[in-house]
């Protein structure tokens, strides 16, 4: 497929822990799909983690860290990397363009300094509603140049598990243990949702953070982990469903990703990224208050055959939107508007 640029530069490096540095690896992989060669300029040492993602085996060209005069004539592009925004004046003295790609729903203050200073060429976006509520203060300065696209999610990672045992009704949430990734009715959605057979949970990413915004221990059927206690693999071919409310407002959770791969049905929030992941009462269940939980939560214990279907029309739904071919779709109109810049 062809693209405008044929060569780009990742300010930091991809990873496995953490949101924007897994989807950072997932859009590599796109890249390479597209034909373009990946260089990477990491913001400091790399560490066994880092090393674990073989990159150089999958095809990316290794710069020294923080040498940005190696980086000269090459589209360059940060996914919420404060390094990136805090060296990026002398990162853009070099670079054909600057592109910043901010995941969250809230702008940093680097970012909007270096938008003021002229500095940040494309604003990049996976979602409408993450844009409209970063762009009001980066329009204000100067010249503002947002893009969007749609992201790839990698689902090769995330096998789908066809069949699940039926004698518990199995269910989790994960996310990090801060405090404001849980929801304050989530343990008593929990205890009051009611299935026909013995309830059986996992919280994956519990510490003194999530436990402190409660005041009292999840119920004796509910297991808890650290962040990184279970695997994402291992947590998703347990639970049936991922139960989940928080206090945040989400961009394109990554979770809710993962679960539509592996054939965890979301039950979540009524708000922010998960309206577009889960289509009500078909790929999911949107809930608006804590009693909406219950009654969908308990639902999806109950009819197991209705939970079958929307689970695989979830992964169709995945493929569909955030596959390789509809994620190069959007990246090739991003490139061809870098390789246009003039400044």
């Amino acid at each position: 497929m062809a693209a405008a640029v044929h060569e780009l530069c990742v300010i930091g490096h991809p990873s496995l822990l953490g949101g924007a540095d897994t989807e950072l690896d997932h859009q590599i992989r796109c890249w390479q799909f597209m034909g373009i060669t990946v260089h990477l300029c990491p913001t400091g040492p790399l560490d066994q983690n880092l090393i674990a993602m073989n990159l150089s085996e999958r095809g990316c060209i290794y710069h020294t860290p923080l040498d940005w005069q190696s980086v000269e004539g090459l589209h360059c592009i940060s996914f919420c990397n404060g390094e990136f925004l805090k060296h990026l004046p002398i990162i853009r003295s070099y670079a054909r363009s600057t592109t910043f790609v901010n995941c969250m729903t809230w702008n940093f203050p680097l970012e909007i300094e270096m938008q003021s200073r002229g500095l940040i060429d494309f604003h990049l976006y996976q979602t409408d509603h993450a844009q409209n509520k970063v762009s009001a203060e980066l329009a204000s300065y100067g010249v503002y140049r947002p893009l969007r696209f749609q992201p790839y999610f990698h689902a090769a990672d995330f096998p789908f598990s066809e069949e699940r045992p039926r004698d518990k009704f199995r269910f989790g949430r994960i996310s990090r243990g801060d405090g404001d990734k849980f929801g304050a009715a989530q343990l008593w959605i929990y205890d009051t949702m009611t299935a026909p057979v013995l309830k059986e949970g996992w919280i994956v990413g519990w510490d003194q953070r999530s436990a402190g915004k409660f005041s009292h221990q999840p119920p004796d059927f509910v297991q808890t982990f650290p962040e990184g206690g279970k695997s994402q693999q291992d947590f998703y071919r347990f639970a049936e469903a991922v139960i989940m409310t928080t206090d945040t407002f989400e961009n394109l959770p990554r979770v809710g990703m993962e679960a539509m791969a592996s054939g965890s049905l979301l039950v979540v929030d009524k708000r922010g990224g998960w309206n577009v992941l889960v289509d009500d009462g078909v790929t999911g269940w949107l809930c608006m208050d804590q009693r909406e939980f219950i009654y969908k939560a308990s639902r999806c214990a109950f009819e197991h055959e209705e939970t079958q279907m929307m689970r695989i029309r979830a992964r169709e739904k995945l493929e569909q939107n955030w596959g390789l071919t509809a994620s190069a779709e959007t990246w090739k109109k991003v490139f061809q508007q870098m390789a246009a810049l003039r400044r």
